[in-house]
């Protein structure tokens, strides 16, 4: 056979050898104008406007900018380590496995610190702060909440993603404070007209409570739930609807208590999260509502399904799982509620 031949039939060969492994891979991730996309497959990092001269940087997959491919999103927070790389690369593991990645983009934002060192444009936040909707420590008057607006608005906005059909918000541990509370308050979700939301909330170390009953951890026959004497402070914001900051102000009790109750929230929970390790919330608010993560998470699911039977509240656990957000995410139950995955009984 002839050289050139032999070099057209190399280039066929390789072209057909692309074909047919393009459904086993991840796609590149597609750069765009700032982006750096490290040799990591995948992955993109870019900086994300959020006021006027300050930014953000969010990993992701597609263009924030916009794509025609992308018919699903899904928007995961960090937790406490705010370790947003770790995050997303865990979050694109599970998209691979289900065969989503090809048209689902993932969006991993960072909400950073003075201890990241951000950068002169870089807002932050402290680092209690962040995962409440507080306002930052620069730019002052932006909460994290509202970041978490304008990623729901540049995503539902159909000239960017003009066949986007959904969107799930998720958050592992402190990540998933920040997906439950923001599912309760968050502003942007009620504007995005033919755009549903799934908020999928795992293994947080608290929860917001809708009323100032907490459950009674000293009766055995089934934890009734009963107003606590107590001095703590423990219907305050985070854990409760008193003394909210600035951008819960803005609604009523009665308005939280709308969104909440009307959104369609995933509580997601590793029935093995019961450890007393050192990211674990041990105020005496986040005692009040129960011993460990997975208790807390059950006793507040089953009291929202008594007080608000009609609320669109699902709650999946995962078995023999952890505080382990790669697990997590991994898992039959994630998938199926991410990603449409057939779930095997």
């Amino acid at each position: 056979m002839r050289g050139g031949a032999v070099r057209l039939l190399t280039v066929v060969l390789v072209a057909v050898s692309a074909l047919l492994m393009a459904d086993a891979t991840p796609p590149a991730a597609v750069p765009g104008r700032g982006d750096a996309c490290g040799p990591r497959q995948g992955m993109c990092r870019s900086r994300l406007p959020v006021a006027p001269g300050w930014t953000i940087p969010v990993y992701r997959n597609f263009p924030i900018t916009g794509s025609r491919t992308v018919t699903d999103a899904v928007v995961v927070v960090h937790g406490d380590l705010r370790d947003p790389v770790a995050t997303y690369v865990g979050m694109l593991k599970a998209a691979t496995a289900a065969g989503a990645s090809g048209h689902t983009i993932i969006i991993a934002p960072a909400f950073q610190t003075s201890a990241d060192r951000p950068g002169t444009h870089g807002a932050r936040w402290k680092s209690s702060g962040w995962k409440d909707g507080d306002d930052a420590v620069h730019p002052r008057g932006l909460s994290s909440f509202e970041v978490m607006d304008e990623i729901m608005r540049r995503l539902a906005d159909r000239s960017r993603f003009p066949e986007l059909g959904h969107i799930a918000l998720i958050g592992h541990s402190a990540g998933a404070q920040f997906t439950q509370r923001y599912a309760a308050a968050g502003q942007a979700p009620a504007a995005l007209n033919g755009v549903p939301i799934d908020f999928v909330v795992a293994n947080p170390s608290s929860y917001l409570y809708l009323e100032p009953a907490r459950p009674n951890l000293t009766d055995r026959a089934g934890a009734p739930f009963t107003v606590p004497r107590t001095n703590c402070r423990y219907d305050g914001y985070k854990y409760g609807l008193h003394n909210r900051n600035r951008y819960l102000s803005q609604l009523s009790d009665a308005q939280i208590i709308a969104n909440y109750t009307s959104r369609h929230v995933t509580y997601l929970q590793g029935d093995a999260d019961t450890r007393q390790d050192g990211l674990l919330d041990t105020s005496c608010a986040a005692r009040l509502q129960g011993r460990n993560r997975f208790q807390r998470g059950t006793l507040y699911f089953d009291r929202m399904k008594a007080r608000y039977p009609g609320a669109p509240h699902t709650r999946f656990v995962v078995h023999a799982v952890g505080h382990d957000h790669d697990a997590m995410f991994g898992s039959p139950e994630a998938r199926a509620v991410l990603f449409g995955a057939p779930l095997k009984p």
